[in-house]
């Protein structure tokens, strides 16, 4: 006959081996974690170089001008004039703190604006100073989707691309979006609703089924911002609650092509997985 005594100690081993470890929060950063040192560019006074004191969380700057930035060591151009308040925001596990700056901009410096995707994207400093771009749905191939990470085809749209006008009435090609020069601004005007991811659907208030995703009621999202990051990948990013296009729940677009009056973007889904593709095209 087997003794019962052993059941004890066997449960007890049973539930520490169960038993998770609770995550553990680091100590909060502190107001110096969150402080940062900024000076002129050596080529460009009205270039400024920003420098976070802590260089192990993660920075978040807000520069005033309506742009953006990510990363410890980071720098922005001004070019007009004027006193700007600069956020650098920080995170750790312990939480997130920000400080602020003013910097002050002595003189317009026009020629930092001598940009060409500024150019092809707003008309330039020669221009009005604004442009407006639309979804190019006479064109096929307009709008599709591929992988994630995108295969050996390279930046296509390989798994499924949309016919000319495939997507009438959904509230994708009668939205509108002005890039400006002046302050970066930038203007989302969606005449009343958007196209959405299913998977967003209930992030949308009265949104409905609508040619295989969603449509959703949607005001205007005018005097947001959007920041241009120039290397291997060259981004725009669009401020708080606008964006571009069909919805996948991000808003950094990668230029895969720019020119005065098309270009092509590819952008990534919320979930992972997918990347997503959008011809436009400037009135």
């Amino acid at each position: 006959m087997k003794s019962n005594l052993l059941l004890p100690f066997f449960f007890f081993l049973v539930l520490f081996a169960c038993k998770k470890e609770e995550p553990k929060l680091g100590p909060p950063p502190t107001v110096w974690d969150a402080s940062f040192t900024f000076a002129e560019s050596a080529s460009n006074a009205n270039i400024i170089d920003f420098t976070a004191n802590n260089q192990n969380v993660q920075c978040i700057w807000d520069f005033g001008n309506g742009t953006t930035a990510k990363g410890s060591n980071v720098s922005c151009p001004y070019p007009y004039a004027g006193t700007y308040t600069v956020k650098l925001t920080v995170f750790a596990s312990g939480g997130s703190i920000s400080t602020s700056q003013q910097v002050t901009i002595a003189q317009d410096n026009l020629g930092l604006l001598n940009n060409p995707i500024y150019t092809f994207l707003t008309g330039g400093v020669n221009g009005p100073g604004y442009k407006t771009w639309y979804i190019d749905s006479a064109s096929a191939g307009h709008f599709g989707v591929g992988p994630d990470p995108i295969s050996a085809l390279g930046n296509i749209p390989e798994w499924w691309s949309a016919g000319a006008n495939e997507k009438p009435g959904c509230g994708l090609y009668d939205d509108r979006y002005v890039f400006h020069l002046n302050g970066f601004k930038f203007d989302m005007v969606n005449n009343g609703d958007v196209y959405i991811h299913n998977s967003l659907a209930a992030q949308f208030a009265g949104s409905f089924q609508n040619l295989g995703d969603f449509t959703a009621p949607y005001t205007n999202q005018i005097d947001e911002s959007w920041n241009l990051v120039e290397s291997t990948d060259t981004t725009i990013t669009i401020s708080n609650n606008a964006f571009i296009g069909f919805y996948t729940g991000v808003k950094t677009y990668k230029i895969i092509d720019i020119s005065d009056t098309s270009m092509l973007l590819q952008y990534k889904h919320h979930a992972g997985g997918l990347m997503w593709y959008l011809k436009l095209k400037s009135l």
